[in-house]
């Protein structure tokens, strides 16, 4: 199904940059700061173009990708998914996934449990972004999170998230940081990433009480 327009719009503007190059069919981003980031240098099929082929596709990803050094091919359908160039893709026995768009219906202001606080960081000093960066090892041990791809994905916080307004908000439990969630609010839009749980705390409402906070913080922003 198509994405809802409000998501169409998130998703054309949440990595644009300069060099972002708009298609029929949807957009391809490329980012040489990042090279090993996947979905930095990528090809989004956001419309529904019924005869889109995937060598139309990579007519216009590969030369971006190699412009930015990007060692992979990565194509995400949010759109376009009875066209051909999904069914070639698959044909070629590429690595498949697959995402959700999730609602949420709950109530905000219920909180999970009175012992985890949550707070946002309003200043990102040092001690705050080694912590960070540290926390970013914490999202499991898998052949695509190399140490230089962690590396590059907190840079790319910092050098494109964070100037476009990403807030950072952290859980405590008895002072101590229990965890972390990030919050981007674009085009009416709040998009929740890097939520993670320290290893000593979970399964003690770290995780439900950030997402509460940030999702109350998103719909007070307009969202």
């Amino acid at each position: 199904m198509p994405l809802p327009a409000p998501l169409l719009r998130f998703w054309y503007e949440r990595d644009a940059t300069d060099d972002a190059r708009r298609t029929p069919w949807g957009v391809v981003f490329a980012d040489p700061r990042f090279p090993l980031i996947y979905d930095a240098n990528r090809a989004g099929v956001l419309e529904e173009v019924s005869d889109l082929t995937l060598e139309e596709v990579r007519k216009e990803l590969l030369p971006a990708l190699e412009w930015a050094r990007s060692p992979h091919e990565h194509i995400e359908f949010w759109a376009a998914q009875n066209a051909p160039a999904l069914e070639q893709i698959r044909a070629e026995g590429a690595e498949e996934n697959h995402d959700v768009v999730m609602v949420f219906e709950g109530d905000v202001s219920r909180p999970e449990t009175d012992e985890v606080e949550v707070h946002e960081i309003v200043h990102l000093d040092e001690d705050f972004l080694q912590w960070y960066r540290a926390s970013r090892d914490d999202f499991g041990e898998t052949p695509e999170y190399t140490p230089a791809v962690v590396d590059q994905l907190f840079r790319r916080d910092l050098e494109a998230f964070v100037p476009r307004g990403m807030r950072f908000f952290v859980a405590s439990i008895e002072g101590a940081r229990a965890g972390l969630a990030a919050l981007q609010s674009l085009m009416s839009v709040g998009y929740i990433s890097s939520v993670v749980t320290m290893p000593e705390f979970r399964r003690r409402g770290v995780g439900s009480a950030l997402v509460r906070r940030v999702i109350d913080e998103s719909l007070t922003a307009g969202n």
